[in-house]
């Protein structure tokens, strides 16, 4: 196996919480969303385990409650919930999901403007608020170190695992909770229109990760999923500029310091020339095999990134088709405001 020449960075990705009309198990729904196309994308039951507490449920919306059972999911596989009550500001909470929320704010304020104050319920307003769903977890869970949602489109998840992983660097915590989420809503379905590629849209699902030292997985002897080497955000802001190259030449510098075999674009696949990328790729002779996940399991506005990384590991785990004897695979996010994060991800055992 090729190995990395560049120190590790010791960040864990210890376990992984989802939920979608396929089940809880990601890998069923990598096996299974192609194969068997579901007549509904909506998520019916948003907390089969019955993680959240009841009380309140319906005054949330359907991205908060996916948010909280799919961050629960991955805390009780984890078994957190013991470091949680011990340490609660040692624990963070981080939100990549900017569009699931728009919706509601939408609805409230213009009804609110248009209809009058009084034709809105103040119970619907913590759903309006940016950080409606991690400050919700927080309640449920009882965590209290930092609470963050990332704005960022597309590269949403990507820049919130971005973040969780920064607080781990600089010692603001022992774990990182990350959770993305997609619901489908005419919001989406507008934004969607502009797509050059018009793929489905994704089934709504919602997906999380733990971040933390991988001494403390070492000392609780488990072992991680993955190892994340590094986590990178830049803008491609130059219009003369293809974004395609723009692309090609970030993997060129990250060729020069890691050794992988395997891209994965999960977020953003609608807004890049496929073929124009994959040619300039072959012209320049960089020997990489592209995947596009969104490809086959719809469109995604959030848990791109986190979805590829779910997918690299999956590959990592011989539950994929796919195969390399690489021990890294380059992770991307795009946004088309010209956010551009990847992540190198490398192979745990």
């Amino acid at each position: 196996m090729k190995k990395n020449n560049s120190s590790d960075t010791n960040i864990a990705i210890s376990e992984i919480g989802f939920n979608s009309p396929y089940g809880t198990e990601i890998n069923t729904f990598f096996s299974e969303a192609e194969s068997n196309p579901l007549r509904s994308l909506n998520l019916e039951d948003h907390d089969p385990q019955e993680y959240l507490k009841s009380k309140g449920q319906r005054f949330l919306n359907k991205a908060t409650l996916i948010y909280c059972n799919t961050a629960f999911d991955a805390i009780h596989s984890r078994n957190l919930s013991k470091k949680i009550k011990k340490a609660p500001h040692r624990v963070g909470l981080y939100d990549g999901t900017e569009l699931s929320n728009l919706e509601d704010c939408f609805v409230f304020d213009l009804t609110a403007k248009n209809q009058g104050p009084d034709r809105v319920s103040p119970m619907k307003s913590p759903s309006t608020i940016a950080n409606a769903a991690a400050s919700q977890m927080a309640i449920q869970a009882g965590i209290k170190g930092p609470n963050f949602s990332v704005c960022a489109g597309m590269a949403g998840s990507l820049q919130a695992l971005d973040i969780a992983s920064m607080h781990l660097r600089q010692d603001m915590i022992d774990y990182g909770v990350i959770a993305s989420t997609e619901v489908r809503n005419d919001y989406q379905k507008a934004i969607r229109s502009g797509h050059q590629n018009k793929l489905d849209p994704s089934a709504e699902l919602g997906i999380s990760m733990i971040l933390e030292h991988i001494e403390s997985v070492e000392e609780d002897g488990r072992m991680p999923l993955a190892i994340l080497k590094k986590i990178h955000a830049e803008t491609h802001t130059d219009d003369t500029i293809l974004l395609e190259t723009h692309l090609y030449e970030m993997l060129s510098e990250i060729e020069a310091s890691f050794y992988f075999d395997t891209v994965i674009i999960s977020g953003g696949l609608s807004i890049i020339d496929t073929s124009s990328f994959e040619n300039i790729l072959g012209e320049n002779n960089l020997d990489i095999t592209v995947l596009y996940p969104e490809s086959t399991f719809g469109d995604f506005d959030n848990v791109g990134g986190m979805i590829g990384i779910a997918y690299a590991i999956s590959i990592f785990n011989d539950k994929n088709d796919y195969k390399t004897d690489y021990d890294n695979i380059v992770v991307i996010s795009v946004d088309k405001t010209g956010t551009i994060i990847y992540a190198i991800i490398e192979r745990a055992n």
